[in-house]
């Protein structure tokens, strides 16, 4: 029997998905298909302003022990960015999410500083989706804000997959407050992060692992990470330890 503990970094509960209804029951169902005992949950909605989103997500988690509730922040908000980062980290919020490509604007952009210096005096670790330089969402930009807020824990989801893994790779390697995070890729193509790890590039414990489910396919990636070939202490880190660790649990 498998015993290592899982944890996934970033998990949506929908309220509908492909069709049918999905909320808190369809994430710990997907959770329990895949041996995962612990998800990051984020709201699945993108709206200009997040704030009602956030306090429906941060109810409905609330007295779910197996559910470590984040929420999304735009930061071209301004002071009320900010207000909403310590209104969630109040009603129970773990971490927040910046979806640059979502909200229309430059991860590096001034805008954002206020917002990560607040979670650095919350001690609220960042989620932060990387992907393309045209969408404002650049590893290279992720990067640029790491090196202005050291203090910052931040994972890097998708890990700049597909044509931008080397990007997070660098951005990692010059800021040791950045985890790549396996969202997607776990599931699509887990050789890629076996071969940052096997290449010395970084190594397993700046890795954390991640489904974004229900659209990222949850028993996939937890076989993708268990069925390439990682060393059983590697294995372990990736799948649940880092984000232990992350998050102090």
């Amino acid at each position: 029997m498998e015993t290592t503990f899982i944890a996934d970094f970033e998990a949506y509960m929908p309220a509908e998905f492909n069709g049918a209804p999905y909320g808190k029951a369809g994430l710990l169902r997907v959770a329990d298909q895949a041996g995962i005992h612990t998800c990051v949950v984020f709201p699945g909605d993108l709206p200009p302003d997040p704030r009602a989103t956030n306090a429906s997500l941060l109810d409905e988690a609330r007295g779910e022990d197996r559910i470590l509730p984040g929420c999304l922040i735009n930061p071209t908000m301004g002071a009320a960015a900010c207000d909403d980062l310590q209104r969630c980290a109040d009603a129970g919020a773990r971490t927040f999410k910046l979806m640059a490509a979502a909200h229309g604007y430059r991860l590096d952009s001034a805008c954002v500083d206020p917002i990560v210096e607040l979670a650095i005096a919350l001690d609220l670790p960042a989620t932060i989706h990387s992907g393309s330089p045209v969408s404002g969402c650049s590893p290279q930009y992720i990067g640029t804000l790491a090196q202005r807020h050291p203090d910052a824990r931040i994972i890097m989801d998708h890990m700049g997959y597909r044509e931008w893994t080397h990007l997070a790779v660098q951005a990692a390697v010059k800021n040791p407050g950045i985890f790549l995070g396996t969202t997607l890729i776990a599931a699509a193509e887990p050789i890629t992060i076996k071969q940052i790890v096997l290449d010395g590039s970084l190594g397993a414990e700046r890795i954390v692992f991640g489904t974004n489910s229900p659209s990222g396919m949850a028993e996939n990636g937890v076989k993708g990470i268990r069925g390439i070939g990682f060393s059983p202490e590697d294995e372990a880190l990736i799948l649940g330890g880092n984000l232990q660790a992350i998050y102090g649990l």
